[in-house]
């Protein structure tokens, strides 16, 4: 008998520590890239003083906020700054993501003490400078990941074709909704469905998103012709699919056919 009772006990705290397991699991954000500048102040200067409080704003704006921009003002040492989660993201892991970033953005040999900075990670980016950029399409330094499969399709072109108008049709929501951002899934075939994302940050207009987001599609048939899944990532914007949900499904709409499309980038 107290060997039976012993084994109900471990059964009971295996079930008590999975949740925690999971949800720790869920709660990882990973670090991509960065692109600091060469340009470096002084650790007691006034910019830099001024840029750990731009920091310390994004980390206490995380828990509300997936975007959010600001100033810190000062004759000759102004930081400009502003942090995007993925708009898919629960906020709990927009500020883990957040103040993963501002983290090392801070201690990072190669970012610490650098004017103007962007990082990203897979669920969030964040970006400051000495200068004005805001409301401005940037479209360098650019970061591309590729998928090193190859689709399953037997035309290349056929599918670059469908990935073209899937993403413009993604692009084209993102631009015109309050979040700039968008996701859809769209069939390739009875049995392949390929899905889309498109995402910019929310000081550009309608229009500047869309330009920032039709740069990013034109990349697509350079980089990453006939690949399973890749990423284009700007400062200003990216666009990302895959073969498979990647994504936190925003929709319980089924997944749409494509017809003939304008298109949105040439």
């Amino acid at each position: 008998m107290a060997s039976n009772n012993l084994v109900f006990l471990i059964f009971v705290i295996t079930l008590l520590n999975f949740p925690t397991t999971k949800a720790q699991n869920e709660d990882r954000v990973y670090f991509e890239y960065q692109k600091c500048s060469a340009n470096k102040t002084s650790s007691t200067s006034i910019y830099q003083n001024n840029l750990i409080t731009l920091l310390s704003s994004f980390t206490s704006n995380a828990s509300a906020k997936l975007f959010y921009n600001t100033t810190i003002l000062s004759r000759n040492n102004t930081v400009y700054g502003l942090f995007m989660c993925r708009g898919d993201i629960p906020l709990r892991l927009c500020k883990e993501c957040v103040a993963n970033a501002t983290e090392k953005l801070s201690t990072d040999p190669d970012c610490n003490n650098s004017v103007e900075a962007v990082m990203w990670y897979a669920e969030c980016k964040l970006r400051y400078s000495n200068v004005p950029f805001f409301s401005v399409v940037a479209t360098s330094p650019e970061h591309l990941l590729v998928s090193t499969g190859d689709v399953s399709t037997n035309s290349t072109i056929s599918f670059m074709n469908f990935l073209h108008n899937a993403m413009n049709r993604t692009a084209e929501a993102a631009a015109v909704s309050d979040a700039r951002f968008s996701t859809k899934e769209t069939n390739l075939s009875h049995s392949e469905t390929v899905y889309t994302l498109a995402q910019c940050t929310q000081d550009l207009s309608p229009e500047n998103c869309r330009t920032c987001l039709a740069e990013a599609i034109e990349e697509l048939p350079t980089c990453c012709d006939g690949k399973q899944g890749a990423r284009v990532v700007f400062p200003s914007c990216n666009i990302w699919y895959e073969m498979y949900p990647f994504y936190g499904l925003v929709t319980d709409n089924p997944p749409e056919r494509l017809a003939p499309s304008s298109g949105f980038s040439s």
